[in-house]
């Protein structure tokens, strides 16, 4: 069986066993039909059944799985990683596979192009700005907006991030 990563549990919410499970950039469910989740516990896939899941806001959920029902029992979920099978028809793969070609720009100038991306643990885009090939963390502080009609995406890189590469 297969697995699709789709984010990560990041913290407790409450004392009762509810947890909040933050997705990955550019993965989008349809949390009213996802019954389980598997989490990765040491290396192995341990699936977890879910009693309640609600949007908090645009890729944060509150999870509540069932037979877990305070905090010192969902501790071993916290800052780990979640799956969905990769049969499962509610995911919406990355958009990253899409950006490539795309043109950078900041304050409203051309910086650059991306040329490929890489989606681990953190997604990055590799772009070429000024004949070099720079990475790029594909993350919200530093994306401000992608415009999929124009081929562009917006970025606010930090100070010293191109000095990096």
């Amino acid at each position: 069986m297969g697995f699709s990563h789709i984010g990560q549990i990041i913290k407790h919410k409450g004392l009762s066993g509810h947890v909040v499970l933050k997705l990955s950039f550019g993965i989008e469910i349809n949390h009213k039909e996802i019954t389980s989740v598997f989490i990765d516990l040491g290396n192995n896939k341990v699936p977890f059944m879910i009693d309640l899941i609600s949007k908090i806001k645009d890729n944060h959920y509150l999870l509540k799985f069932i037979d877990l029902n305070n905090r010192e029992e969902t501790n071993e979920t916290i800052n780990k990683d979640v799956f969905i099978d990769e049969i499962d028809d509610n995911l919406n793969k990355s958009e990253l596979s899409k950006v490539i070609d795309y043109e950078i720009f900041e304050n409203n100038k051309v910086i650059g192009t991306v040329i490929n991306f890489l989606e681990k643990n953190q997604p990055i885009i590799f772009c070429e700005i000024d004949k070099k090939e720079v990475l790029i963390p594909f993350v919200d502080k530093i994306i401000e907006s992608v415009d999929h009609l124009n081929k562009r995406i917006y970025v606010k890189i930090p100070k010293g991030l191109l000095d990096l590469n």
